[in-house]
């Protein structure tokens, strides 16, 4: 394993217990994630798996923007809002958009979150941190198997590429869909062509 993959020991039932109790209680949660450049996320969980965790994201207007999965064996520390009526949950009853939407996603292996984001979206945002925490690729769900992920990318002008990105398995960390950039994409780009 190389030095930019290793990490800190990390209390993973702890973390797990403080993602369950903000899933049961319908808590504003913030994940924080040692993976150096990554982004500091929050919302609300939705699902959680053996190896995933479904959050309903927030943007920074206090609104709903997709999902976000994250591989649990990243996140450092998770912080709670405490408050079940805090002004986060209070905004989104005003704009009635609470409770936080679900997403029926399988979060125990790869394989499963990526079919099942691809299912509910046509186009996914998949991250791979450790090698550039600062991009992602937007695209269509080609494949996915044991060894990773093919995706048929869409650029920033909403332009099909021609051939799908294969990315590893153990590279990916992050999986967004359902969010309002990749849903603009989709809504410029139409439909993928076939591979």
């Amino acid at each position: 394993m190389s030095s930019k993959k290793s990490k800190p020991p990390i209390d993973n039932k702890a973390i797990r217990v403080r993602l369950e109790r903000a899933r049961d209680e319908r808590l504003v949660v913030g994940a924080r994630r040692w993976i150096r450049g990554a982004d500091y996320l929050e919302g609300f969980v939705v699902g959680i798996g053996k190896r995933w965790v479904a959050l309903a994201k927030l943007d920074s207007r206090v609104s709903f923007d997709g999902w976000t999965l994250l591989r649990l064996k990243d996140i450092q520390a998770v912080t709670l809002e405490p408050d079940p009526d805090c002004f986060t949950v209070k905004a989104l009853r005003a704009r009635s958009e609470w409770p936080p939407p679900s997403a029926d996603v399988e979060l125990d292996d790869l394989r499963g979150a990526a079919t099942a984001a691809a299912a509910v979206a046509p186009t996914t945002s998949v991250f791979v941190e450790f090698d550039r925490p600062d991009i992602c690729y937007i695209g269509s769900l080609v494949s996915v198997d044991d060894k990773g992920l093919r995706l048929l990318e869409v650029d920033t002008q909403a332009e099909w590429r021609r051939k799908p990105r294969s990315i590893d398995r153990d590279d990916v960390t992050r999986i967004d869909f359902g969010g309002r950039y990749e849903e603009a994409l989709a809504l410029v780009a139409g439909a993928a062509p076939d591979q």
